[in-house]
C-alpha cells in the first residue's frame, strides 16, 4: 500500500520559471548537467527517521523532485531534537510529513509514500525505476528486509547508500552495485540477517570509523541497554554528506566506500584532535570486549526504564530534578524532598549526608536554601516556612506548593544545568553595569547587603590569617577530607558524590601532592604545613584571576536565616550564569576560604557568602555527580 503526493498542476503558468529560479543559486557549484540529472532522478529513502530523513530536504532543495519514502513509524516528542519534524507533526506518519515538506519546497514534486515501510511484498515496486536508494532501515528491527533491499538493488544495478550517526561523526557507506554486485560488497551474509545476528549483519561498519568519544557510550548501551543518543548537528552532517554522495552516484562517478567527518575533532585544536583520535584503538578494544561478553550472554540487557516504584507528577518531578542540581558543601546534598501531594513538597534535612565533623552546625541549612532557590527559579509557587524545633525528628524547613512552571522553564532548566563551580582562571574584566544592577536589585529585594570588591582587595582581606588560624583550618580540613574519602569508598558514593579530588578542586601536580599528603602515613606537622601552603597558593591565584568578588551580608543565626542566605546565593548565581559569567563560592566551600572568624559570622550583618565571579577561560575541569532522584525523595502520607 502506498500514497502519492503531488503539488499543483506542473503545466500551470509560471511553473517553468519558478523551478529554474528555485535552484538558480546552485549553479556554478553544480553544473547544468548535474542540475538536470538531479531533476530527472528518482530517489528511494528506506527509513525516514534520523538517518533517512536527513537527506530528503537537502536533496529536495538541490532539485530532486521524485521521491519514494518508506517508514512504518510516526514522529514522537523524542524525535524533535534531530529529525525533520515540528511539534505539530508528533503522532503523524514520518513519510507523509516528509512528503508534505518536499511538496512545500518544490510544488511540482512527485512523492510516493509507503506508510507501512518496506516489506518483502512492496520492495520490488519501490525499487522499480529508482536511480539510487538510501538505506536507513534499523537492522535490529527489519534485518531481513534490509538484506533484501541490498540484494534486489544489486540485481538491478541500483547503488545503495547507508548512513550512520555515531555521536559527532556522521558516516556514509556506499555500495555501488553497478561495479560490485555482491550485497554489502560481501561484508555481511544473508544468513546473519535471516537469523537476526546483529553484530554479524553490520560487519560492514568496519572498525576504524567510530569516534573515540562515542565508543564508551556504545559500551554502556551494549552492556546495560537503553536508548542510543543522537544529536542534530551529526544528523545534519549526515544529510550534507549523503546528498553529495547521491549526486556523485547519479553522475556515475566513483565514490569512496566510506565518506565521513568527525565534527567533534574538526572543532578541536590540533593537539586535542590528535589525542581524540589516538584514544580510538583503546576505546575500540573495550567496546569489542563488551560485544563479546554481550554475545556470550545472548544479547544486551533490557532498556533501563528509570521508573520508580511510585511515579512523581511530571511537573513536580521536573522542578525536583532541578533542585537536585543545587550546589552543596562537599557535594553532600543534605536534603530530602518529602512529597505531600502532587503539588506540594516538604524540604527536609538528610542528616546522614552531612559530616558530623563539620564545625558549623547549621551549614546544611544554606544547602537547603540553594535547593529552594532552584525550586523557585523553575516554577511559580508559595514557600511556607516551618517553625518546628530542630530537635524534632520529623523536622522540615518548610513546604513549597507548586503553582505552575515558569513560561521560560526550558531556558531556566538549561541555566540551572549549566551552572557549575568554576575553580579555574577567569578573565579579570569587571562585571558589566547591567548585570551588576540586576544582582544588586536581587539582593535588595531579599534584604541582603552586597559588597563588591576586586580580587586583590579580597586577597588582603581573606588570606591574611595567622599561622595558628591556618593550623586550625587545616585541622578541620583533615577531618573533612577523611570523611569525603570514606564516602567515596563505595560504588554508590563515587557515582552519587564524585571523587575526593573533584571536591578538592586542585588539578595537576598540586592535586596529586595534596592527595598524597592527606594519607595517615604522612607526619602531621608536614601534612599541615605543606597542604596549607598548597591550598593558600591556590586560593591566592583564584582571587588574583577573577573579575570581582561579591560578599553577601545579612543575618546568619537561625536555620531560617541560613536557608534565606542559600536561596539568595542560588538566585544570584543563576542570574550571573544567565549573563554568561562563571562563579565559585569561596566561603565554606571545601578547599575554599574556609571558616570565617567569629566577627564575620555573628549578628545581623554576618558574611553569608563570598562569590568569585568572572568570565571563564576554560570549561570546568570536573562534572560533580548527583544522587539519583529516588534516593532523595520520600512520600509522606
Amino acid at each position: 500500500m502506498h500514497s502519492n503526493f503531488r503539488g499543483p498542476d506542473p503545466l500551470a503558468a509560471g511553473t517553468a520559471s519558478f523551478g529554474a529560479e528555485a535552484v538558480s543559486r546552485n549553479l556554478d557549484i553544480l553544473t547544468e548537467r548535474e542540475q538536470a540529472v538531479l531533476r530527472a532522478a528518482t530517489v528511494l529513502v528506506a527509513g525516514c527517521g534520523s538517518v533517512g530523513g536527513a537527506v530528503v530536504e537537502p536533496l529536495a532543495r538541490m532539485g530532486v523532485t521524485r521521491f519514494r519514502l518508506a517508514d512504518p513509524d510516526s514522529f514522537d516528542v523524542s524525535n524533535l531534537n534531530r529529525q525533520a519534524c515540528v511539534v505539530a507533526d508528533v503522532g503523524l506518519p514520518k513519510p507523509e510529513v516528509l512528503a508534505r515538506r518536499v511538496v512545500a519546497i518544490s510544488p511540482t514534486a512527485e512523492v510516493r509514500t509507503y506508510p507501512d515501510g518496506l516489506t518483502l511484498e512492496n520492495l520490488d515496486e519501490a525499487l522499480d525505476g529508482a536511480h539510487v536508494a538510501f538505506d536507513a532501515i534499523d537492522p535490529a528491527m527489519s534485518a531481513w528486509v534490509k538484506y533484501q533491499l541490498h540484494e534486489r538493488a544489486a540485481r538491478r544495478g541500483i547503488p545503495v547508500v547507508a548512513g550512520v550517526d555515531w555521536g559527532g561523526k556522521p558516516a556514509v557507506f556506499v555500495f555501488d552495485y553497478r561495479r560490485n554486485p555482491l550485497p554489502f560488497h560481501g561484508k555481511a551474509t544473508a544468513e546473519a540477517h535471516r537469523d537476526n545476528r546483529l553484530w554479524d549483519s553490520v560487519r560492514w561498519f568496519g572498525r576504524t570509523h567510530f569516534p573515540s568519544d562515542y565508543l564508551p557510550v556504545m559500551s554502556d548501551r551494549l552492556a546495560n541497554g537503553g536508548t542510543w543518543p543522537q544529536i542534530s548537528y551529526c544528523v545534519m552532517g549526515l544529510g550534507a554528506l549523503g546528498s553529495r554522495v547521491v549526486l556523485n552516484l547519479l553522475m556515475n562517478r566513483r565514490v569512496k566506500p566510506v565518506v565521513t567527518v568527525d565534527l567533534h575533532a574538526a572543532a578541536m585544536p590540533r593537539a586535542a584532535a590528535l589525542a581524540h583520535r589516538v584514544r580510538m584503538p583503546l576505546e575500540l578494544a573495550r567496546t569489542l570486549w563488551t560485544i563479546r561478553q554481550v554475545t556470550r550472554k545472548g544479547g544486551s540487557r533490557p532498556v533501563r526504564s528509570g521508573q520508580r516504584e511510585r511515579e512523581l507528577p511530571p511537573e513536580l518531578a521536573a522542578v525536583l530534578d532541578g533542585a537536585r542540581l543545587a550546589p552543596s558543601t562537599y557535594n553532600s546534598q543534605p536534603w530530602r524532598f518529602e512529597i505531600v501531594d502532587h503539588h506540594t513538597v516538604r524540604l527536609a534535612r538528610n542528616g546522614e549526608r552531612w559530616p558530623a565533623v563539620h564545625p558549623d552546625e547549621l551549614g546544611w541549612a544554606e544547602n537547603l536554601g540553594c535547593a529552594l532557590g532552584a525550586l523557585s527559579y523553575l516554577s511559580h509557587g508559595e514557600w511556607e516556612a516551618h517553625d518546628g524545633a530542630l530537635t524534632d525528628q520529623s523536622w522540615f524547613a518548610g513546604r513549597f506548593r507548586l503553582d505552575r512552571l515558569r513560561d521560560d522553564f526550558l531556558t531556566r532548566q538549561g541555566v540551572l544545568g549549566a551552572r557549575s563551580t568554576h575553580r579555574g582562571d577567569m578573565l579579570p574584566t569587571p562585571i558589566d553595569c547591567t548585570t551588576l544592577k540586576q544582582v544588586e536589585k536581587l539582593c535588595g529585594d531579599r534584604n541582603v547587603e552586597l559588597e563588591t570588591m576586586s580580587g586583590s582587595q579580597a586577597r588582603s582581606r581573606f588570606l591574611g590569617r595567622t599561622e595558628r588560624d591556618r593550623s586550625t583550618l587545616i585541622g578541620h580540613e583533615d577531618e573533612l577530607w577523611a570523611w569525603v574519602r570514606k564516602r567515596a569508598d563505595t560504588e554508590f558514593g563515587l557515582s552519587s558524590f564524585g571523587t575526593p579530588h573533584d571536591l578538592l578542586g586542585i588539578s595537576g601536580v598540586a592535586g596529586r601532592l595534596a592527595s598524597a599528603l592527606v594519607g595517615a602515613a604522612t607526619p602531621d606537622v608536614v601534612r599541615r604545613r605543606v597542604l596549607a601552603g598548597v591550598v593558600e597558593h591556590r586560593r591566592a591565584r583564584q582571587l588574583r584571576n577573577c573579575g570581582a568578588v561579591l560578599v553577601l551580608r545579612g543575618p546568619r543565626q537561625s536555620a531560617a536565616d541560613r536557608i534565606n542566605a542559600g536561596e539568595t546565593l542560588m538566585r544570584l548565581w543563576l542570574a550571573l550564569v544567565e549573563q554568561g559569567y562563571a562563579a565559585q563560592p569561596l566561603l565554606g566551600e571545601f578547599g575554599g576560604l574556609g571558616i570565617p572568624s567569629a566577627k564575620d559570622t555573628s549578628g545581623d550583618n554576618a558574611v553569608l557568602a563570598v562569590l568569585r565571579v568572572g568570565k571563564g577561560t576554560r570549561p570546568p575541569t570536573t562534572r560533580v555527580a548527583r544522587c539519583p532522584m529516588a534516593t532523595s525523595v520520600k512520600w509522606v502520607e
